[in-house]
C-alpha cells in the first residue's frame, strides 16, 4: 500500500507492525529517532482531506499552524530524550482549508534498540468549541516538557563540568544509564542533580578560580 513506511528506517520494516498502524482507526504518524517521520496510516490521511496515495507528497509539518508547530517539534524530540508521554492541542489544516484542532498523544516505544515515536491524533475541534478550556490541558502538557528539558540540561552541564566532554557525549552518558537501569532519562537526571548538590563539595581554591573567571568573562572572546 502506497505510503508505507514514506522512508526506510532500520528496526520499523515488520509487516505486522505496518498492518496494525494501517488497521488503527486513529491518526498516527511515526517518527525515528532522528525525528524523521517514517510511517504514517490512513486514518492520518482523512484527518486530513487527503487520499492515501497523495499523503506521500504533503508536507505534514506545514500543515499545522506556525503558533503551534515549534511546541510540537520540541515535544518529539523531548519524549525520545525523557520516553515520558505528552499529550496537547495542535492546529491543522484540513485540505479544504479550515482549521481542526486536534489533540495528540505522543509515547515511545523501542524495536531493534531503536526509540521510535508514536503520534496519535484525534480531532476535537467541535469539543473545543463548545469547551475552551479543554486547551488548558496543551499548556500543562507544555509546562512538563519545559520542566523535564530544563533538568536534563542541569545534569548534562554537570557531567560537561566534571569529564570535560561535550553536551552530545554527556547526553550519550545519561541514555547510557537510562538504558542500562531501564530508568527514564528525566529520573535519572533529576536523581544526579539532587546528589550532586548533596554530595559534591567543591574546594575553596575552586570556586575561588571559578569566581575569577566569572567576573573576567565579558572580557573574553569565543574562538
Amino acid at each position: 500500500m502506497s505510503g508505507f513506511p514514506l522512508e526506510p528506517a532500520d528496526g520499523l520494516g515488520h509487516d505486522a507492525f505496518t498492518s496494525l498502524v494501517v488497521s488503527l482507526p486513529r491518526a498516527v504518524c511515526v517518527y525515528d529517532d532522528r525525528r524523521r517521520l517514517v510511517l504514517t496510516n490512513p486514518a492520518l490521511a482523512d484527518l486530513v482531506g487527503y487520499r492515501l496515495d497523495e499523503l506521500d507528497h504533503v508536507d505534514l509539518a506545514g500543515l499545522m499552524h506556525p503558533s503551534d508547530a515549534p511546541r510540537w517539534f520540541g515535544l518529539v524530540r523531548d519524549v525520545l530524550a525523557t520516553g515520558t508521554a505528552h499529550a496537547g492541542y495542535a492546529r491543522i489544516r484540513h485540505r479544504n482549508g479550515n482549521w481542526l484542532w486536534a489533540h495528540g498523544f505522543a509515547s515511545t516505544f523501542t524495536s531493534a534498540d531503536i526509540r521510535f515515536v508514536v503520534l496519535v491524533w484525534q480531532d476535537r475541534t467541535d469539543e473545543i468549541w463548545d469547551n475552551p478550556r479543554l486547551l488548558d490541558e496543551a499548556e500543562v502538557a507544555s509546562l512538563d516538557v519545559v520542566r523535564s528539558r530544563a533538568v536534563i540540561e542541569q545534569a548534562k552541564g554537570a557531567l560537561m563540568v566534571v569529564y570535560s566532554i561535550s553536551a552530545d557525549a554527556a547526553f550519550d552518558l545519561l541514555t547510557w544509564r537510562s538504558q542500562a537501569t531501564n530508568t527514564k532519562i528525566r529520573v535519572i537526571a533529576e536523581n544526579l542533580v539532587l546528589a550532586f548538590g548533596d554530595e559534591i563539595h567543591t574546594p575553596t581554591s575552586f570556586r575561588d578560580r571559578f569566581d575569577a573567571l566569572l567576573l573576567t568573562a565579558h572580557e573574553r572572546r569565543s574562538g
